[in-house]
């Protein structure tokens, strides 16, 4: 620019506006989240009430127990509501030596009593015996797909007061805390069964 010409202005740049200015990163968070469940959720819901073996299909086993009651109660259902399984198949111990504070050999127990039903929501065992002792078996099949859940637990209530709940199980990937007081605070409490997927009978 040569003296005398006036003062060429240079364009100005536009201001940068920020990502944040158009995706707040609570809402991105919140986004994202949404996605990663969509995708990972085989179905959320179904008409037929039949979805891919995933999150609503997983089943799970609810002990309970009141002090006053020598009662056990274990109940065994989806964690999603109205799902059938192709069958639910429970095997009972009852007649053996445990104290609770030892590990359980499942191994070498009689499963004397038997519980099989088919196409069923849910199941119910109710026993007295102490120790007891359960071998837990749910099909569950769909247009989709199949899957197999297992568990083998074993349960011994001290006579108290206060009264105690030991358990053990022997299934891969399940964990049950033991000892816990039988109370109102602490039963009942669930246990998921273990997902053997779907090669078939494990």
């Amino acid at each position: 620019m040569s003296q005398g010409e006036p003062f060429a202005l240079l364009p100005r740049p536009r201001p940068r506006r920020r990502l944040s200015a158009y995706a707040p990163w609570p809402l991105m968070g919140i986004a994202i989240v949404l996605v990663v469940l969509i995708v990972l959720t085989p179905v959320l819901f179904s008409t037929s009430h039949q979805p891919t073996p995933g999150i609503l299909t997983q089943a799970e086993m609810v002990v309970d127990k009141i002090s006053t009651n020598a009662s056990m109660h274990f109940y065994v259902w989806a964690l999603g509501e109205e799902i059938r399984y192709s069958s639910i198949d429970i095997a009972v111990a009852s007649d053996f030596n445990w104290s609770g504070n030892t590990s359980l050999a499942f191994d070498r127990l009689n499963w004397t009593q038997w519980y099989n039903d088919s196409d069923v929501l849910s199941v119910l065992v109710e026993t007295a015996a102490d120790p007891v002792a359960l071998n837990v078996t749910v099909h569950y099949v769909s247009p989709s797909g199949s899957a197999w859940y297992v568990l083998r637990v074993g349960f011994f209530v001290t006579t108290g007061p206060p009264q105690s709940l030991y358990s053990n199980t022997d299934t891969s990937g399940i964990a049950v805390a033991s000892p816990i007081a039988v109370s109102n605070s602490t039963l009942p409490f669930p246990i998921l069964l273990h997902n053997a997927g779907s090669g078939g009978t494990p």
